[in-house]
């Protein structure tokens, strides 16, 4: 009891108080809106058609004027694309990211990210890869968010 007491007291008198014995977090937490679509204010360019919307979040070694070249030729292509499937009756709403780095011959180098489900794989692949793997990325890289379906989406 008397132990208690000390060890009671001593830490009543230390200036600090107890101290926290755990290490540095290095825990990284990621929240992903992957289903909430691109939005305006989080991206460097944004091109709208009526599908869809193409989304440039970030390029890299590369002019402006050259990536929203590249963004504005894909949302044609996810329009025709989108259209065409559309007739066929096998659209459907998706969100992807696509970063594209270039490689020193062929096409680029790309890590795609989607959600669960094998008919937004199916459109994704038709409308959105084939035509980024057709863009020649001679130096640098890009991520670019997508969203499309038979609404097309907002911002």
């Amino acid at each position: 009891m008397r132990r208690a007491l000390l060890v009671a007291a001593l830490c009543a008198c230390s200036p600090s108080g107890p101290k926290d014995v755990a290490g540095e977090n290095k825990d990284v937490r990621v929240d992903s809106h992957a289903d909430a679509g691109p939005t305006n204010d989080a991206y460097a360019y944004v091109a709208k058609r009526p599908h869809g919307i193409v989304a440039l979040a970030e390029a890299r070694n590369m002019s402006d004027e050259d990536a929203h070249s590249i963004i504005e030729h894909l949302a044609d292509e996810l329009e025709t694309c989108a259209t065409k499937l559309e007739a066929d009756h096998t659209l459907v709403d998706g969100v992807a990211r696509i970063v594209a780095i270039a490689q020193p011959s062929g096409p680029p180098a790309t890590k795609i990210t989607l959600p669960p489900g094998g008919e937004v794989a199916q459109n994704a692949l038709i409308c959105l890869v084939a035509p980024l793997r057709a863009v020649s990325l001679t130096k640098g890289g890009m991520a670019i968010e997508y969203k499309w379906g038979s609404k097309g989406g907002s911002l």
